[in-house]
């Protein structure tokens, strides 16, 4: 379940990128500053978000924690 998620995550910030791939794209036809800011700031996060979710997944796979399909704790219920 845990490296379902890192993947779910990794590509909603590749969609990120894309997004600010797109918003430089709309701000160069239109010359929009506003437009050019918006895709630096999408771009660069995803970009950040991209090597901090590979970094911990990449992290986590070596201390085996994919390995089973999810963590189990046990509750103590009080008495």
């Amino acid at each position: 379940m845990l490296m379902f998620m890192a993947a779910l995550v990794f590509q909603a910030e590749l969609a990120v990128i894309a997004g600010g791939l797109f918003a430089f794209y709309k701000a160069k036809k239109e010359d929009n500053k506003l437009l050019k800011w918006a895709g630096w700031i999408l771009t660069i996060g995803g970009i950040f978000g991209v090597l901090c979710t590979s970094y911990f997944s990449l992290k986590y796979m070596g201390q085996g924690a994919f390995d089973m399909a999810a963590i189990t704790q046990e509750l103590a219920l009080p008495a």
